[in-house]
């Protein structure tokens, strides 16, 4: 039987079953740095024979069916990028499968903060799983091919704390003794790098219908001033790009060990404290994850090489938000500022000129030491070209009819390339798309 994976970081195989809705039952152990629990795939289409799955340290504990019957699997040696396969045997007709497991106190996807770390002086758990830690916190298929509703999250955590997950909230049960369950549900499928949770002593603040901010007690004051344009930031998107599709725009500011500006989980921004100057000032790093949730999240990059899909489009978006709510002036300051990034960029992989093209071979490479300002700002630019090409109104349609093409999906350069034509017949020659696509530097 042939092998047939199209991501250059998943083991996962096409023709085999592809999952289409999980639930998690984890419990939070904050002593032993682990999560143990169970996950439940459940399959397109029946299938059987061989299901390959990504995993990453993780203590497989037992495999079974849907209806409970144990399961063959093999647990392979670990390799550096992919980390280990871990294949299932499945029955004829299969539906499913469950499978406990732990993971390990290293996960790359898992951040431990002891009390020490965080303002309340209370332990902090959070997850980061783009581009390729998912199958550290589960084991899954974790390609963003393989988009996945989430029926049921049940999170077993300390009952002073509370856990937060970019899904939709359905209450809280009594556990017994000091701990209780945190219950969501994710009805829109996501990539499985957009699963996020975090558990800590948070508060919450209302800033709108469907918009709130999260935080420590301490700072949850100062990060609702700071993010009191959350709303108006949103509808200035859709009437750029269309109904906000994730019914809930809520915000939770990190402790100061969060590694990035923001990360776009869906219905749960993660920001880091560091926004919070007094002044609204930075806005600008809401705006770009605001607009994830159109581009990147909604369409999604259907591997690694494809990056500059998701970032290269929410730059632009970030940019036309800006200049809906601050003018255009705004909107070239932060474009030059991210032109003057860009050819730091090119500067620093002037060696590897591979990874300064926007379709990018990055078998053997781990994504993340590709990481660049390449997709983000390279990508805008040749959107930018193709606007001025083609001129706005027109623009702006195609925005929104690739966006409704394509939603929920993840798709590659050259879906993107194939619908431009059908839409803008001549536009990506008269721009020189491919240069841009293909070609290195600028």
């Amino acid at each position: 039987m042939s092998c047939m994976r199209l991501d250059p970081h998943s083991y996962t195989d096409s023709g085999q079953p592809q999952t289409r809705d999980i639930d998690l039952a984890l419990r939070a152990d904050f002593q032993h740095r682990m999560l143990e629990g169970e996950i439940t795939l459940r399959f397109r289409e029946p299938g059987g024979g061989a299901i390959d799955l990504d995993s990453r340290e993780l203590r497989i504990d037992a495999v079974a069916a849907l209806d409970g019957a144990l399961l063959r699997y093999e647990l392979a040696a670990a390799e550096p990028i992919l980390g280990a396969r871990l294949r299932v045997t499945l029955p004829a007709g299969a539906r499913g499968l469950r499978i406990r497991y732990r993971t390990s106190p290293t996960a790359s996807a898992l951040q431990w903060l002891e009390p020490s770390q965080t303002a309340g002086k209370e332990p902090f758990l959070f997850s980061q799983c783009q581009p390729i830690h998912a199958r550290s916190l589960a084991p899954l298929q974790d390609t963003p091919r393989i988009r996945i509703t989430v029926g049921r999250a049940r999170f077993k955590v300390p009952s002073r704390l509370r856990t937060l997950m970019a899904a939709a909230a359905k209450g809280r049960e009594d556990a017994g003794g000091s701990e209780a369950v945190d219950l969501f549900e994710m009805p829109q499928p996501i990539p499985p790098y957009l699963l996020a949770f975090a558990v800590g002593d948070l508060e919450r603040r209302e800033l709108s219908a469907r918009a709130a901010v999260w935080s420590e007690r301490a700072v949850v004051d100062a990060a609702a001033y700071e993010f009191a344009e959350a709303e108006e930031m949103i509808r200035a998107a859709e009437k750029l790009f269309g109904p906000y599709e994730w019914d809930r725009y809520d915000i939770l500011v990190m402790p100061p060990s969060f590694p990035y500006g923001g990360m776009e989980n869906p219905r749960l921004t993660f920001v880091t404290p560091s926004v919070l100057v007094g002044d609204r000032s930075l806005v600008s790093v809401i705006a770009h994850e605001a607009a994830h949730a159109w581009t990147g999240n909604l369409v999604t990059n259907a591997n690694a090489n494809h990056f500059w899909l998701n970032e290269g489009f929410t730059v632009y978006a970030e940019r036309r938000i800006l200049e809906a709510l601050e003018g255009r002036e705004s909107a070239e300051l932060h474009a030059a500022a991210g032109w003057h990034d860009l050819q730091v960029t090119l500067e620093r992989f002037a060696a590897r000129p591979q990874l300064t093209c926007l379709r990018t071979d990055l078998r053997g490479i781990d994504p993340d030491e590709a990481y660049s300002s390449v997709p983000y700002e390279k990508g805008y630019l040749l959107l930018r070209k193709l606007e001025e090409t083609v001129g706005r109104p027109a623009w702006d349609a195609f925005l929104r009819s690739y966006l409704g093409r394509f939603r929920f999906q993840s798709i590659t350069t050259d879906q993107f390339l194939e619908f431009l034509e059908t839409e803008l017949p001549g536009v990506a020659a008269r721009a020189g798309a491919l240069e841009y696509i293909d070609g290195p530097g600028v």
